[in-house]
Parts: structure tokens; sequence; C-alpha cells
């Protein structure tokens, strides 16, 4: 069962999904405001995370399926910029470690995979959407707006997104004991070129952080998102948190 909008789903999903609770419910802690700081250098992408930049990175741990009411541990995220580039990571705890797909656009979702949402501009219609999963296979899509595109998303332009992982355990080995894996990533600023391109320092983006986490066959995945979503769609850009570009400190 897909919880997200994909395909021809790009319709509501019913209230009656079992787990979501109609009103009467507190908010389950999740992040509605977070910062990308500065990059001084970038990233190698090696997949060990003890880069200065990630270092000096605001931690994004509050995830959850607010919609259900349900806290998420497991996951830290981070996220940097410079000229260039958005960079982005995830240490993730992960008992089963699955993919699905080899190739670019592949629908990476239907395994282990985390996922990267950004809208520029609350103003204007176009959001953005990137992923990665344990095989380094990525996805990508500049979204014009909300919505079918009409074709295969491996039709849609090459972006650059590029990943690098590390296992802490074996892939698609059912039965034996996984802990995680970590995800480093790198988006060009040229991705963003159809809302303006690279943030200035100050500027706030809505954006969301996902993952897809899925257990032995035969079971649901764990959906879990940093955003406070009270749909069960990654693509509900209204319920995103907000993410504040800083800028290089002063000297530079």
């Amino acid at each position: 069962m897909h919880l997200r909008i994909r395909r021809s789903a790009f319709l509501l999903i019913p209230l009656a999904i079992a787990g979501y609770a109609i009103g009467g419910r507190a908010e389950v802690k999740t992040t509605r405001a977070a910062v990308c700081r500065w990059a001084e250098a970038p990233p190698k992408l090696d997949g060990k995370l003890d880069d200065p930049c990630w270092r000096g990175a605001a931690p994004i741990e509050d995830f959850a399926a607010n919609w259900a009411g349900a806290p998420r541990s497991g996951t830290r995220a981070y996220l940097a910029w410079d000229d260039d580039a958005l960079y982005y990571a995830a240490e993730m705890t992960d008992a089963e470690l699955r993919a699905f797909g080899t190739k670019r656009n592949d629908h990476l979702w239907e395994g282990d995979v985390f996922e990267a949402f950004f809208k520029p501009s609350k103003d204007r219609p176009e959001y953005y959407e990137f992923q990665a999963n344990p095989r380094e296979v990525v996805f990508e899509v500049a979204f014009p707006r909300r919505g079918e595109l009409g074709h295969a998303f491996n039709q849609e332009p090459v972006l650059g997104n590029k990943a690098v992982v590390a296992l802490d355990g074996t892939l698609d080995q059912p039965g034996d004991k996984d802990r995680g894996w970590i995800v480093e990533g790198r988006i060009p600023w040229t991705a963003f070129a159809a809302s303006g391109g690279a943030p200035k320092p100050g500027a706030k983006w809505s954006f969301a952080l996902c993952r897809y986490d899925y257990g032995p066959a035969g079971t649901e995945p764990v959906l879990m998102s940093s955003a406070p979503l009270t749909e069960p769609s990654f693509h509900r850009y209204e319920d995103y948190g907000t993410l504040t570009f800083e800028g290089p400190k002063a000297g530079r």
C-alpha cells in the first residue's frame, strides 16, 4: 500500500487508513524550523560525515508519521550549502537493509530510501524531490507544479544529484542483523534553475526530509518525515518546515 502521492495517486488518501486519527490528538514532535549552514569547504562524499561542514551543521532529528501521531526515532540528518551546491547527509538506523531500483529515477521508494523535498517559494508552484537509496541510486525531479508529469520519471532531465552510501550491515540479505546506513549527497544549484537557482543568505525555503524504511518481506514500510505532515503524502508542501540559509561568517 503506497501511503504517498505517486503516479495516478495524486488523490487524497482515505482517512480510514489504520492508525490515522482525526482531530483531538496532540501533534508529535517534528521539525518546523531548521538551519542550513554555510560550508567553508565542501564535504568529501565518502559516507563518513567527518567533514567540518557536518561537524558544524545543525542536526535535524525530529521525525514522525505526524498524520498518525507516531514519533519516529533513528534518523539524524544535516544540510549545508555553498556557492556551488546544496549538501545533504543522514545517519539512519535500519534493522533490515533493502533496496529497490538500479537506475536513475527508478521507483526507489519500493525499498529503503532517503528523500529530500524543497520548495523555494510559497508564491510559486515549483518544488523539487531528491532521493538516494542504499545502492547509491538517485532520483531527481523538478516538479513544475504538484500533479502528474505526463511522462515517466526516467524521462526527466538529469539534475546532478549525486550520493555516496556507507552500509552497516548487508543489503538484501533477509534474516540477518543490519544496523543502519549513511547517505551523503550533493545537489548543484543548477538543479533549481526553474525557480531561480541558489538562495541568498537569509532566504527561507519550505522543506521536508523523509524516509521509507522497509522491514521483512510482506510487511508494510515505516514512513517518516521531518515535516508535520497532516496527511500521509510527502508531497504535501503546505505542511513542510522552514529551512533558513545562513550565509558565510563575517570576514570571509
